[in-house]
């Protein structure tokens, strides 16, 4: 360990353990310099770390940081331990190694965010703790990035937006360690190249990746058999959602005006949190050919009251609005649908079926089950996001049924054609 030291910060540092009543301390030893080349008198402290084995990262890494302290901010010795070593107030920069001052410092600066978003960056602040605080210890940047994913990603798929948040939120977290908190400049986050490389590939195909509609005639045997079984909160849902495209968030910000039905914004991001909410969006049902005004009656129904939302829908709802937070929303309705037998049936028979696979089915039908199929544009404006979102998530997928009845409407042209 003393000929690492050396070797990392220069012959003028070197440390010892020193028996101090009955216990062994670890003594930081530094010979200053002139500008002549002549050795002042040394100046020495104690780090507040047994002279063990056990403690060789922590020592190491504790003589780094003094000796950067000495040397950015040109203090003695002493000077630099105090600055280190001693408790910080929340409106100072917190000490280079106090890693649990920064993690709480970082976590104010991000107060704002909203509920789950919080939960979810101090879940990933906890890890980040934890990986510092295992053996080996990280010794900068890179190797806690490196050690950060080796511990947390057993249940992150490569290429995934697990592995992307985490590694994004840990990304932010040295920039702020670093440039508002103090740390050493070695703590900075690794280039971008290696943080594609803790990413990693998806094995998945891009087919694979995409959600999958519920087309036609399977939302038209799932209203049917939720109306038989009696299921008809559950079936009010399922149907706002196919029908009109909706967000399963956004059964909590419906309104009703002459007949006809409006969302308010649910989905908000760190661009749009601190915007108003954009005014409520006007949605038209894309009517099943077998249930024709059904979105009419289903705006009937949830105007009047005649028809109610499950109680497990209503309370959800009822939390979000009280914390402008609504992915619980989308929860209670997965929970309940996987509870439903004819659901079950589908999931079987149909791979990655979720409940966002209602609202791509709005998708799939409004370009492929019509003559006159919706533009790119008034598919997106009645879905609430741009045309890019929408070529992107909601028109790509395709099955071989429907290359098939793709290419059989073609010939047919053709002979008309002819």
């Amino acid at each position: 360990m003393c000929q690492t030291i050396k070797l990392e910060n220069g012959d003028g540092w070197s440390v010892r353990g020193r028996e101090i009543r009955g216990m062994n301390k670890t003594q930081v030893t530094y010979r200053f310099q002139d500008g002549l080349g002549m050795k002042n008198p040394r100046s020495a402290v104690f780090l507040p770390y047994d002279w063990t084995s056990r403690n060789q990262s922590k020592i190491i890494t504790a003589v780094a940081d003094l000796k950067r302290l000495v040397d950015e901010r040109n203090l003695s010795l002493k000077e630099a331990a105090k600055f280190m070593l001693e408790p910080v107030a929340k409106d100072q920069a917190p000490s280079v190694t106090n890693w649990e001052n920064i993690i709480e410092a970082f976590l104010e600066s991000r107060s704002d965010r909203r509920g789950t978003t919080l939960r979810d960056l101090k879940t990933r602040m906890r890890r980040v703790l934890e990986t510092i605080s295992a053996n080996p210890k990280p010794r900068d940047g890179r190797t806690l990035m490196k050690r950060f994913a080796e511990m947390h990603f057993d249940n992150c798929p490569a290429g995934g937006q697990g592995r992307k948040r985490n590694l994004g939120d840990v990304e932010a977290f040295l920039e702020f360690a670093v440039k508002k908190a103090g740390a050493p400049q070695r703590w900075l986050p690794p280039d971008k190249e290696f943080k594609r490389t803790l990413i990693g590939s998806s094995t998945r195909t891009s087919a694979e990746a995409l959600t999958v509609p519920v087309k036609g005639q399977d939302l038209e045997m799932l209203l049917e058999g939720l109306a038989s079984n009696e299921k008809h909160g559950l079936r009010l849902c399922v149907g706002l959602i196919g029908l009109f495209g909706l967000r399963p968030s956004e059964l909590g910000e419906l309104t009703v005006d002459d007949g006809k039905l409006y969302v308010g914004q649910t989905k908000r991001n760190m661009q749009t949190l601190h915007k108003p909410k954009a005014a409520p969006r006007r949605v038209i049902a894309m009517d099943l050919p077998s249930l024709p005004n059904e979105g009419q009656r289903l705006i009937a129904q949830y105007d009047s009251g005649i028809v109610k939302f499950p109680l497990a829908i209503s309370r959800a709802i009822q939390r979000a609005k009280e914390k402008d937070e609504y992915k619980e929303i989308g929860d209670a309705l997965r929970q309940l649908l996987q509870r439903y037998w004819l659901w079950q049936s589908m999931e079987k028979r149909t791979q990655g079926l979720k409940v966002y696979s209602l609202r791509h089915g709005f998708a799939w039908r409004a370009h492929k089950e019509s003559e006159n199929p919706l533009t790119v544009r008034d598919a997106s404006a009645f879905m609430g996001h741009d045309p890019q979102t929408h070529l992107k998530h909601y028109g790509r997928w395709v099955d071989e049924a429907g290359l098939e009845e793709a290419a059989a409407k073609f010939k047919k042209g053709q002979q008309v054609a002819a």
